[in-house]
């Protein structure tokens, strides 16, 4: 009877099967990303990666996942702060890393997922499962500023939400097409609409 391999091991290795991949899809996309490429990367045979990944796609949304959990880790912070310009914050803390994206491959990345998501049933379940997961921790820091009368109670939190969403990824896009975007500007317009302050008051009629 072979000996049992700790649990701590397999998690381990199946990291770095994770890890080499997606090192991988930065670096030709996962469309143009072979088996063949991660097993090179791995350094493992076909037959070891298979004992962990039944398929390109399953490490593609395993890569995801992982994304995902480093993501909601990233922003848990912000909820138990629970201080009024929480939300301001955290938008600025994912423009930043619009900003730091060096050659923009995370979020690259990123578009690629949801590309695929329209075309790909298992895909489109990952992704739309990493975003429900993501909302629910930004629809907590948005009925925290609702209770404290800092956003409109009226407003649907899941849209807030998905419209915070759409400034990060709008911010990313506009990097990726043009590198010379100032990021720091973007975020001043986003924290202003946020605070209030986007809209100049009309002067009053003499």
């Amino acid at each position: 009877m072979s000996p049992k391999v700790p649990q701590a091991y397999l998690d381990a290795r199946r990291d770095e099967i994770i890890q080499a991949a997606y090192q991988c899809f930065e670096a030709k996309g996962f469309h143009n990303t072979t088996m063949q490429d991660i097993y090179e990367a791995t350094k493992l045979s076909p037959g070891a990666v298979y004992n962990y990944f039944s398929s390109k796609e399953e490490i593609i949304i395993s890569t995801m996942q992982k994304n995902t959990d480093w993501s909601i880790a990233s922003v848990m912070p912000f909820l138990t702060q629970n201080q009024p310009d929480t939300l301001a914050k955290c938008l600025e803390f994912w423009l930043s890393r619009v900003r730091e994206d060096k050659n923009n491959k995370y979020f690259n990345i990123t578009l690629d997922f949801y590309a695929e998501a329209t075309r790909n049933k298992d895909i489109h379940k990952a992704v739309t499962g990493s975003h429900d997961l993501m909302h629910n921790v930004i629809i907590e820091i948005i009925k925290q500023n609702q209770q404290k009368g800092l956003i409109n109670k009226k407003l649907d939190p899941l849209s807030v939400a998905r419209v915070i969403g759409g400034m990060i990824f709008g911010a990313a896009i506009h990097k990726m097409l043009d590198p010379n975007v100032d990021v720091d500007a973007y975020n001043q317009a986003c924290a202003a609409m946020l605070t209030g302050v986007f809209a100049t008051p009309p002067r009053p009629k003499k």
